[in-house]
């Protein structure tokens, strides 16, 4: 009708095209010279002033929210902030282009009518600021968050969103909402809803009662069992053994959580680059649903090589050569050797998982060393055989037997030591990292009877030691952890004489209290070298701050005590020690370098102790 309008107009008659013709020519002389003007007072304008660093300010974030961190982390005009800005004019139209995902992060956190404009500081401000003013309204609550299921042959399980995790009645914050959708999908495929998937969701706002209701819409499809197990890139391992670590079998209702414990006991076993444990891409006929495990195994050797160093034993080297499926079956035979001014030593191991059952594992060593220290010299070889057993995800248990002949000196008296001893061990681990831990709790009782000779008088004793330690992450991104450790050990059944000084109690040194030298806690004979004891006990608290994502930084302080008598006695002779440390994140463990200091030496301490090292402390 519009279009019809204005060809009837046009051929009304010629004044009125006429005219618009003349007005389009005026228009176009008019931009011309405007045009023409800017361009000259572009010319003649002074250049405006490169803005080499400048300031970002939120005003009006509501507290209690995280929007300020975030904001940091999304918009450009911090991103780019060390970049600086060519002028004013540009820095604000950066700003000014963060506006939508500025009211985009507000509306995620449940402010549906927030409103945000750009300033800047006045001119000649030093540094120039860019000022956000947000205006975030009244913040919606969740109403209600319905979880749909599509319509599906067999009959899921009750979805209830708040249950998951959905903050039903409270602000209606979008990253638990997805959370929740998740944890349903996660829910169904657990059920046997192999295919789950979220589809869509509705969101429906009241802004009368400031509420929003979502509505989520999630495909179950069928309900699935178990069917055959296909293993795809296994070369020189049977299928066998890894068999022995499956957690499915054929008819049992399909669970995802089943299947990625599977896929994780795969991984443990070191044997493979890559594990991948899944279902076919698309459904198939039938509600046998096949499962195939994908691997790339990983070169069977592996040569580590570190370095060490303290006040006390001076510089160490170590190295080990690990050769893993030695036999075909995941076996594991490794070599250590270390080099120091204080130890010498030569290790063999042999371990072989899945003995006769599931969790269990055979384990062989002997070692060969030279020990020369204040407290004692040795120079000796030990065997071991035992067992291990995974008792539950957490839990690990083990006994052994060892056999040990060593040569000792002991404050100039020359020993023949041989000995015999039923080691054996309870421990837990809920630990998120052997080398760094964040989060988790480890606890580990260990206790040997041993029985034999020592220079031709028998001995009969028994070393029994409690160690534990806790991490707690002070931040959600665990950059800040708090490391708290404590061990306490006793002899029992023999005189301290009766006990050889290498199997005696010590404390002091980087694996204990740093500050103090190894092993220097604790009684000293008249050429003020340590004695040893029939009980120890230990105690340490360490502050631990990721500075950088490479470079962090730790505060502690420790404590210990060596008692003759066989139950540990705190205050008898406790020393304490505080220090700081750097540690360097680098991709095999944390470089750590700490400086301990004694709060209360005697004069025979030194006054500091420094320690260079690849893991943590504890």
């Amino acid at each position: 009708m519009l279009a019809a309008m204005g060809r009837n107009r046009d051929h009304a008659g010629g004044r009125p095209r006429r005219a618009g013709w003349l007005c389009a020519a005026l228009a176009c002389a008019m931009l011309a010279a405007a045009c023409s003007r800017e361009t000259r007072l572009a010319e003649t304008a002074a250049p405006q002033t490169r803005l080499e660093r400048y300031v970002v300010r939120l005003e009006g974030v509501p507290p209690g929210t995280d929007i300020a961190a975030v904001a940091e982390e999304a918009l450009q005009v911090y991103l780019l902030a060390a970049e600086g800005a060519p002028s004013r004019a540009f820095l604000r139209r950066r700003a000014q282009g963060d506006i939508p995902t500025l009211l985009r992060l507000m509306r995620s956190r449940g402010f549906y009518e927030a409103a945000a404009e750009v300033a800047l500081s006045r001119e000649g401000e030093t540094p120039p600021a860019v000022i956000f003013r947000i205006s975030p309204g009244p913040r919606y609550l969740l109403a209600e968050h319905r979880l749909e299921i599509a319509p599906t042959p067999d009959t899921p399980p009750p979805l209830d969103a708040a249950a998951l995790g959905s903050p039903v009645g409270r602000p209606a914050e979008a990253a638990p909402i997805v959370q929740a959708e998740d944890a349903a999908v996660a829910a169904l495929r657990r059920a046997g809803f192999a295919y789950a998937r979220f589809v869509e969701r509705d969101a429906l706002a009241d802004p009368q009662a400031k509420t929003i209701t979502v509505t989520s819409r999630i495909e179950a499809g069928r309900r699935y069992r178990f069917g055959p197990v296909r293993y795809v890139g296994v070369g020189s391992v049977p299928e066998s053994y890894l068999e022995s670590y499956r957690t499915i079998r054929p008819g049992q209702p399909y669970d995802g959580a089943v299947l990625a414990a599977f896929q994780r006991r795969l991984a443990d076993t070191q044997l493979f680059a890559s594990v991948t444990v899944a279902p076919p891409d698309s459904p198939p006929e039938g509600d046998a649903l096949p499962i195939t495990v994908t691997v790339t195994e990983r070169p069977p050797r592996t040569v580590a090589l570190g370095l060490r160093y303290d006040t006390s034993d001076g510089p160490q080297a170590y190295g080990r050569l690990e050769h893993r499926n030695t036999l075909g079956r995941n076996e594991l035979a490794s070599v250590e050797a270390t080099a120091g001014l204080t130890l010498q030593e030569i290790a063999v191991t042999f371990r072989k998982p899945q003995l006769r059952r599931d969790g269990q594992a055979l384990v062989a060593g002997l070692s060969f060393s030279r020990e020369t220290g204040d407290a004692y010299d040795r120079l000796g070889g030990t065997a071991t055989l035992g067992l291990e057993r995974r008792l539950s995800a957490r839990w690990t248990a083990g006994l052994g037997i060892l056999a040990e002949a060593s040569r000792v000196d002991d404050a100039g008296l020359d020993q023949a030591v041989r000995l015999a001893g039923l080691p054996g061990f309870l421990a837990w681990d809920s630990t998120d990292d052997a080398l760094d831990p964040s989060r988790g709790f480890r606890l580990r009782l260990a206790a040997t009877p041993f029985l034999g000779r020592v220079d031709g008088r028998s001995v009969a004793f028994a070393l029994a030691e409690i160690t534990g330690s806790t991490y707690v992450a002070l931040d959600d991104d665990g950059r800040y952890i708090l490391a708290l450790r404590g061990r306490a050990g006793s002899i029992l059944g023999a005189s301290l004489a009766d006990v050889p000084a290498n199997h005696r109690l010590y404390a002091g040194g980087g694996g204990s209290v740093r500050g103090y030298g190894r092993d220097m806690i604790g009684p000293l004979d008249a050429l003020n070298d340590p004695v040893g004891g029939l009980s120890a006990i230990e105690a340490g608290v360490e502050l631990r701050a990721r500075l950088r994502d490479d470079l962090g930084g730790a505060l502690f302080l420790e404590a210990g005590s060596v008692s003759t008598d066989p139950w540990p006695d705190p205050g008898d002779g406790l020393r304490i020690a505080a220090g700081l440390g750097l540690r360097y994140y680098s991709p095999v463990g944390p470089l750590r370098l700490d400086i301990g200091v004694p709060l209360n030496p005697r004069a025979v301490d030194d006054p500091f102790q420094f320690y260079l090292a690849i893991g943590q402390a504890f």
